[in-house]
């Protein structure tokens, strides 16, 4: 018995590097006998040992029978290893459910509400917690409400397939309240689901939040009458004002006035969305390359969104050569060509001339390099802007 203890104390003292960097609660982990959960949770749930160690910290089982009838469970509606691998890591207390009584009719009511396949795996895998819900007194209610909300259940499904944690709002407590006070604001019903529908973190916020929000909106510039408000609201209620704040600094010190950025925002609320990294790489493209002045980029503040680098450059590439060519009208306005939908761009400055010109398709799929628009960059097409 001596010596096995001595051996355990030596192999402990020759490890000691390795877990120096390793949390307190992993050390007692660290023993000759390998803890049963653990090796469940990495060997059968494939979690990384960390991930496990940490996991067994909430559940310990004697027996695998019920671990093993959830991962059945699971598998039979279509999980894979990685997915379990990532439900079990956010929610460990799932194996020790009782798979009949508690995960199996919860399961059989998403699927027949209308969550199937990768809607199903989608929906559970970014939100697991959802299985540990009442079934009677959150799930089926919430759903359906939701379903009165937006007219079907096959609205309901491809809204919070891709936003699932906004089911984790009680219904009572936080929903009802929420889109109360928006109704309180007279926004109409249909703009209502339509803010849901875009942005289901609404959802999250309560009434007082919410009142906040609408008058941030309006301070703006943007009435609730608007069609830009729900986008407006969407994205203020997605930024802290020191991050709202963060943005308009990068919009100033490229020159911006308050005025161009708000007027850029009321067209397009999504330019205060993206990242300062992407707004600050925009803005500098646009006003030191391409020369435009802030006041036409905020009368197109769309050129922000797509990337530069897979979309506004191979753009500007085609344009450059049709110009070159004298192949575009001396109406055209780059500045509202560059941002229009892909089909769009395709159809009216690729596909057209592809034939006669070979190298506005290399140009398109980014296989020639932008070199500006020439000397004159007004040229042929009479304005970038």
């Amino acid at each position: 018995m001596s010596t096995s203890i001595e051996r355990c104390r030596l192999l402990l003292t020759r490890t000691s590097a390795h877990v120096v960097s390793l949390p307190n609660q992993f050390i007692k982990h660290l023993s000759c006998t390998p803890d049963p959960t653990v090796s469940y949770l990495t060997n059968s749930c494939f979690l990384s040992p960390q991930a496990a160690m940490l996991a067994s910290q909430k559940i310990q089982f004697k027996t695998t029978k019920k671990p093993d009838a959830v991962l059945q469970l699971l598998r039979s509606y279509g999980f894979t290893d990685a997915n379990i691998s990532r439900i079990i890591e956010k929610e460990p207390r799932l194996l020790t459910c009782d798979v009949q009584k508690i995960l199996k009719p919860k399961m059989e009511f998403f699927h027949e509400f209308g969550f199937s396949g990768t809607n199903l795996v989608r929906l559970l895998t970014l939100a697991p917690l959802l299985l540990k819900r009442s079934l009677e007194d959150h799930l089926i209610p919430s759903l359906g409400y939701f379903q009165s909300i937006f007219h079907s259940k096959k609205g309901v499904v491809a809204v919070f397939s891709h936003a699932p944690h906004a089911l984790h709002s009680n219904l009572k407590k936080t929903i009802l309240p929420c889109l109360q006070a928006l109704r309180e604001h007279k926004l109409p019903e249909p703009r209502i689901s339509k803010l849901v529908a875009l942005q289901p973190g609404v959802l999250l916020q309560g009434p007082d939040r919410v009142n906040e929000i609408v008058e941030e909106v309006k301070a703006t510039g943007i009435e609730m009458s608007d069609l830009a408000f729900i986008y407006a609201f969407g994205t203020i209620s997605g930024l802290k004002k020191s991050t709202w704040e963060r943005k308009m600094a990068v919009y100033r010190s490229f020159g911006w006035s308050e005025n161009e950025v708000l007027s850029a925002f009321r067209r397009q609320p999504m330019c205060m969305k993206i990242s300062e990294g992407k707004i600050s790489e925009g803005l500098e493209f646009f006003m030191n390359r391409l020369k435009i002045c802030p006041s036409d980029i905020s009368r197109y503040p769309k050129l922000l969104l797509p990337s530069l680098k897979k979309t506004i450059i191979p753009r500007c590439t085609v344009l450059s050569i049709l110009i070159r060519e004298g192949k575009v009208g001396e109406n055209l306005k780059i500045v509202a060509a560059l941002p229009l939908p892909r089909r769009i761009f395709s159809q009216r400055y690729v596909t057209k001339f592809q034939d006669d010109l070979p190298d506005v398709l290399k140009a398109y799929n980014g296989e020639i390099e932008f070199k500006g628009f020439g000397k004159d960059p007004l040229g042929q097409c009479g304005t970038l802007c």
